[in-house]
């Protein structure tokens, strides 16, 4: 049973040979291929429109990968909600874990937390950040899993009651309204575990 589906969007430090085995599926997006390649990780799927790499490096891509799709430049998803599709296909238990650098695009930007509200099981990381999905009720933090980060910020895409604990701003049955800024940049507490109890699903941030 495969416990992880990682998507691999761009090049980044973080350490990918812990997925480098059989339990793990690796999907290549774009120049993310390359990444995989410069690091000796395995591509199980390299999919993508690739209008993004070089007709040399495309040549190797399609080498290295197990299997490769090129998808259409003209589509109704972008490249990467094609991979997180793939992956559902493949499992729809497994984490999914999708690799991608901030960009000069906003909207792309953009297009990640709303991801993130769509689709189940999944985290986007990156050297800076990670982001994820929390859902209504109480959820507690361990400090040791984020100590590498400072700051927390939290969204919501419907009107939601929000209280907080164990944050330097801590809050209780706060209303926080769609994508309002009430909530970014709140930060983390040396050794306290943030608790968040939340009416609604909430996207959470948490960055170095």
């Amino acid at each position: 049973m495969l416990k992880n589906i990682i998507i691999v969007t761009s090049k980044s430090n973080i350490d990918l040979s812990i997925f480098n085995n059989e339990n793990n599926y690796i999907i290549g997006v774009e120049r993310g291929c390359l990444d995989l390649i410069e690091k000796n990780i395995k591509i199980d799927l390299a999919i993508s429109d690739f209008d993004q790499v070089l007709d040399k490096e495309l040549e190797l891509i399609k080498s290295k990968a197990i299997k490769f799709s090129k998808m259409s430049s003209e589509k109704d998803y972008l490249d990467g909600e094609i991979a997180i599709l793939e992956a559902k296909k493949i499992s729809d238990l497994a984490n999914i874990i999708f690799i991608a650098n901030a960009t000069k695009r906003y909207d792309m930007n953009l297009s990640i937390i709303n991801m993130i509200f769509k689709y189940e099981n999944l985290k986007f990381i990156n050297d800076s950040s990670v982001i994820f999905k929390i859902n209504s009720g109480i959820t507690e933090l361990e400090f040791s899993d984020f100590k590498v980060y400072t700051y927390i910020s939290l969204f919501s895409k419907v009107e939601a009651t929000l209280s907080l604990k164990g944050l330097k701003y801590e809050c209780k049955n706060l209303k926080l309204l769609p994508l309002e800024n009430t909530c970014i940049s709140n930060a983390l507490v040396l050794n306290k575990n943030p608790i968040i109890e939340t009416s609604e699903q909430l996207v959470l941030i948490a960055t170095r």
